[in-house]
C-alpha cells in the first residue's frame, strides 16, 4: 500500500476515533447490568398466574462476583434505569472498538513509516 492510501486510512480511523471519544465523554450516568421485565408464577392456588396471566416486575440483572444478581427496579424508574443500562452497553462497545482501533492505527503508522523511510545517502 502506498503512503497516500495509508494516510487516507489513518484519516478515516482518526474520524472514527473522534466519534468513539464523543460516546465515551458523555456525562450520562451508567448502570452496569441489564434491565428487563420478569414474568413468573407466584405459586398460590387460585391466582390468575396459574391460568397463564403471569406476574410482572422490572428487574436489574447485575454481574457480581462471577454470578448474576437480580434487583427489583423501583416503580416508575424502569425507563430511566433501562436507559442507563443501554448507555453502559454503548459505552462498553465504544471502549472495545477504541482498543481495536488503536491497534489498527499503530499498525498503519508503522506501515507509513516503512513506506516513507529511505536509505541513508552515501
Amino acid at each position: 500500500m502506498d503512503a497516500s492510501q495509508l494516510r487516507k486510512q489513518l484519516h478515516q480511523r482518526q474520524r472514527e476515533f473522534g466519534d468513539l471519544l464523543s460516546v465515551l465523554k458523555q456525562r450520562r450516568p451508567l448502570i452496569r447490568g441489564n434491565a428487563y421485565t420478569l414474568r413468573r408464577k407466584c405459586g398460590k392456588d387460585g391466582c390468575r398466574c396459574q391460568d397463564g396471566h403471569l406476574h410482572e416486575s422490572w428487574v436489574l440483572s447485575v454481574p457480581e462476583k462471577g454470578r448474576k444478581r437480580m434487583r427489583t427496579i423501583p416503580k416508575g424508574k424502569h425507563a430511566q434505569w433501562q436507559s442507563m443500562t443501554d448507555s453502559y452497553r454503548r459505552f462498553r462497545r465504544a471502549r472495545s472498538r477504541l482498543v481495536k482501533l488503536s491497534a489498527e492505527i499503530i499498525k498503519l503508522v508503522d506501515e507509513l513509516e516503512r513506506e516513507r523511510t529511505v536509505p541513508p545517502p552515501l
